[in-house]
Parts: structure tokens; C-alpha cells; sequence
């Protein structure tokens, strides 16, 4: 029987609790969309720079993946390294695709989040 699953899941859920109160998953899925929500919309805002890899109707709220400009390699390796600058990490697209990876998992803080759209709002500026 997996006794450290049940263990671990429950300390996740005392966690939960302890943070949104009874709201619980429901407050958490709420950050979760609030974050996805920030990263879309400055995205979405700038399509001469940015191109959100899928479609609309299937994006995900825990792995935002973009090129810029077309999947532009140069463009690309600059707003990583101006982002490494900025303590803004692990943003590379996995080898086989290459592009832009955001992984907006629940344990990164909104503040992280809204950190790296000022960035985005930035380079877009700047491009």
C-alpha cells in the first residue's frame, strides 16, 4: 500500500488549507487561472512578437509555450539571456522544439509571475 502517497497527499491538502482557507483547491485553481490569465493576455497583446505555440482552445495553465517572431533563433537566444539577467530561469523550450517555455507550476509564486510579464511588456517595447 502506498502509505508516503497518502501521507504526502495529505500534507498537501493541510497546506492548501492552511493557505486559502476552506476555499482550499478551489483558491489554488483561482491563482492558477489568475497567473495563466497574465502571462496570455501580455502575449496575446504583443502577436508581432510573441506566437503562442497552441491553438486557444487547448492552451495549458501550467506549461505557456511561445516562439518570437516566428521562432526568429537569434531573437530567441537574446530574451534568454537578457532573462537569465533578470533571475528569470528554465524558460528554454525543451530541445526537440526549441521556442519559449513557461512552467507556471502551483508552487511558483504570483509575485514570480508578475515579475516575468514586466519582462515580457519589456522586451516587447524594446523589440
Amino acid at each position: 500500500m502506498p502509505i508516503f502517497s497518502i501521507w504526502i497527499a495529505g500534507e498537501v491538502m493541510r497546506g492548501l488549507l492552511a493557505i486559502y482557507g476552506q476555499s482550499g483547491l478551489a483558491g489554488q485553481e483561482e491563482v492558477a487561472n489568475q497567473k495563466a490569465r497574465a502571462l496570455y493576455h501580455v502575449l496575446d497583446a504583443n502577436p508581432e512578437i510573441y506566437q503562442v505555440v497552441p491553438h486557444r482552445s487547448v492552451r495549458s495553465r501550467m506549461n505557456v509555450c511561445f516562439r518570437i517572431r516566428q521562432g526568429n533563433a537569434e531573437q530567441e537566444k537574446t530574451f534568454l539571456e537578457y532573462a537569465e539577467a533578470q533571475l528569470l530561469q528554465g524558460l528554454k523550450g525543451h530541445r526537440s522544439v526549441g521556442g519559449i517555455r513557461v512552467s507556471n507550476y502551483n508552487a511558483v509564486p504570483m509575485e514570480n509571475v508578475q515579475q516575468l510579464v514586466s519582462y515580457l511588456e519589456d522586451f516587447a517595447q524594446e523589440s
